[in-house]
């Protein structure tokens, strides 16, 4: 009896290193590199565990401030970890110095040597038949990016943030659903060889990325999200981009004259006019997503864009939620009655006024007032409560938020919500 309850203790003393190799293995994958291999220290069960881990997590602020250090953990991890198994993750996060106080430091990194070894990781990565690709680099590390990122069986999922130009000659990603560039530049001929190149590409991401070209083709893309980016064309007044399977478009913060072409599928978008972009550019955007079901505006140049708006005649006969935020100085709530009245088919409306929406107020102060006002239709259900703006009423709207930042104007905010409520009680 004592036996079995000994042996009982002993069995159940470590219980994490008696799960199954394939579970352990799976929580070293969350880990970074230098965590992996120190569990080797654990017991004897853990001995060779780290060397079968199949995603793969490279951050240079985990280890020391030595980039010289860096490069040879790295490399030695991969020399001896089991060449038989396949990654599914390979994360490099390299951003060097801080201070780049060091010129050693700086030495190492602009030499060929620095340069061919950056390559060989990338390269062991597509030979180990790597799935996901996330690479976030020095602005020192590459001033071009390496053909060999652009050609991988495999690769279903990269992941490129590096100071850097893309400068692609051949490119082969049969397999690839999902692209984010950050901080690189590009031109015309990189941009039609990586699209052409991925003819399975759906989500694409683009954030502080400069493009020169005259034209852009997104044939498969799905999915498009383009922040902080500049657009410049080398002939042509606009850049003309098309996208005739797009569904989603996140659009923020983009300088450059664009004309968007093929859009009749988009139905959600998020977009966003800050004080960076010049007044009027790419507002006529919302001309070509007609059929969009959720928009997000974000508008420093309120009175501008709603003007254009009512001018084009743009009628959004799908559109279902809406959140507008703008700077309520900047406004006139006529013309935005008159630009709810181009929504027919709209259930949900949020008004914001938030911080980012005011960082351009020249305008003098306006508030709500008494131009909000609710009513009822003599239904018997709040879904038939509708807003009227100065005319505006929309039989379809049963959701109402309006949010102020400022505290003078959050009482004027409160008030159609205040309304909505007390019809409630009264029903």
């Amino acid at each position: 009896m004592e036996n079995s309850l000994t042996k009982m203790i002993d069995e159940n003393s470590d219980r994490l290193s008696n799960l199954p190799d394939t579970l352990l293995i799976h929580i070293l994958s969350l880990l970074d590199a230098k965590k992996v291999v120190q569990t080797c220290l654990l017991s004897k069960r853990w001995r060779n565990l780290w060397a079968s881990v199949p995603s793969l997590h490279f951050n240079y602020e985990y280890l020391s401030n030595e980039s010289e250090r860096f490069s040879n953990f790295l490399t030695s991890f991969l020399h001896l970890r089991d060449k038989a198994i396949n990654l599914h993750t390979f994360k490099l996060c390299y951003y060097g110095s801080r201070t780049c106080a060091s010129s050693m430091h700086c030495s190492a990194l602009s030499n060929t040597e620095a340069f061919s070894i950056d390559e060989m990781w990338i390269l062991y990565a597509f030979k180990h038949e790597v799935k996901n690709l996330v690479l976030k680099l020095w602005e020192n590390c590459f001033k071009v990016a390496p053909n060999c990122l652009f050609t991988c069986d495999s690769l279903e999922y990269m992941q490129f943030n590096c100071f850097s130009e893309v400068k692609a000659d051949i490119v082969c990603l049969p397999k690839l659903r999902k692209l984010s560039l950050r901080n690189v530049s590009m031109n015309g001929d990189s941009i039609h060889k990586i699209l052409s190149g991925c003819p399975v590409l759906e989500t694409l991401s683009i954030q502080f990325v400069t493009l020169r070209t005259n034209s852009i083709s997104f044939q498969t893309v799905k999915s498009l999200r383009m922040e902080n980016c500049f657009f410049y064309s080398l002939s042509e007044p606009t850049i003309s981009i098309s996208c005739p399977c797009l569904n989603y478009l996140k659009f923020v913060q983009c300088t450059g004259a664009i004309t968007f072409t093929d859009m009749s599928r988009v139905t959600d978008a998020i977009i966003t006019w800050g004080k960076n972009c010049k007044k009027g550019y790419n507002f006529d955007l919302l001309e070509d997503i007609l059929g969009v079901e959720y928009l997000e505006l974000i508008i420093v140049y309120a009175k501008e864009f709603l003007d254009r708006q009512l001018k084009n005649g743009t009628t959004f006969y799908g559109l279902k939620c809406l959140l507008l935020d703008l700077c309520w100085n900047n406004c006139n709530f006529s013309i935005l009655s008159s630009f709810l009245r181009r929504c027919p088919k709209l259930e949900k409306f949020c008004l914001l006024h938030t911080t980012y929406s005011c960082e351009v107020c020249c305008c003098e102060e306006k508030t709500l007032g008494n131009k909000w006002q609710v009513c009822c239709c003599g239904e018997e259900t709040l879904e038939n409560t509708w807003l009227q703006i100065e005319g505006f009423s929309c039989q379809e709207l049963n959701i109402v938020k309006v949010v102020s930042c400022q505290v003078d104007q959050r009482q004027c905010a409160h008030q159609l919500e205040k309304l909505v409520l007390q019809r409630k009680k009264e029903i």
